[in-house]
């Protein structure tokens, strides 16, 4: 399945997925703004004008996109036509990152950096026992990016439970 546009985040950023439990009294949403709060930290520290977002349980940023015509092989070996894709130019950041209930169920292996030749998207989706959720993240960065930005943010992502308290608490 060929990772196309943040139309998969924006989709799945306006929900908590839940893990089949629904019940009247379910506790609400883990409060996302310590891990926000966190993410912004790392992301304004090496792109100062970068702005990240809280809204609807899902954490975003970018700075300095564009649109891209990207290619990729189907599963056959034979390559897809173009789609268009927003993602970093030099000197740009932009990435999605949303709590979900349970583990990571998805096709790919995580983590997973995924070679666009204009920018890497990096797929993140560590799990938290306590929470009984992952937080699946996806990191658009280009050629050239700082080390430092993705071994914090990478870091950071896998010690999210540490930023996010625990439902009802």
């Amino acid at each position: 399945m060929a990772l196309r546009s943040w139309a998969l985040v924006a989709a799945v950023g306006g929900l908590f997925v839940g893990s089949g439990r629904a019940s009247a009294d379910d506790a609400p949403a883990p409060d996302l703004k310590p891990l926000s709060e966190a993410v912004r930290k790392v992301v304004e520290k090496h792109y100062p004008k970068c702005k990240v977002t809280l809204k609807d349980q899902a954490i975003s940023f970018e700075f300095n996109t564009r649109k891209f015509m990207i290619h990729e092989p189907l599963l056959t070996g034979e390559w897809q036509d173009a789609f268009e894709e927003v993602g970093p130019q030099k000197g740009g950041v932009m990435g999605g990152i949303v709590l979900c209930s349970g583990k990571y169920g998805g096709q790919a292996a995580v983590p997973q950096a995924f070679d666009k030749r204009y920018f890497v998207t990096l797929v993140l989706a560590p799990y938290s026992k306590k929470l009984d959720a992952h937080l699946y993240t996806h990191i658009k960065y280009p050629p050239g990016a700082p080390k430092e930005f993705v071994k914090e943010l990478n870091e950071l992502i896998d010690n999210f439970e540490k930023h996010v308290p625990a439902k009802g608490k």
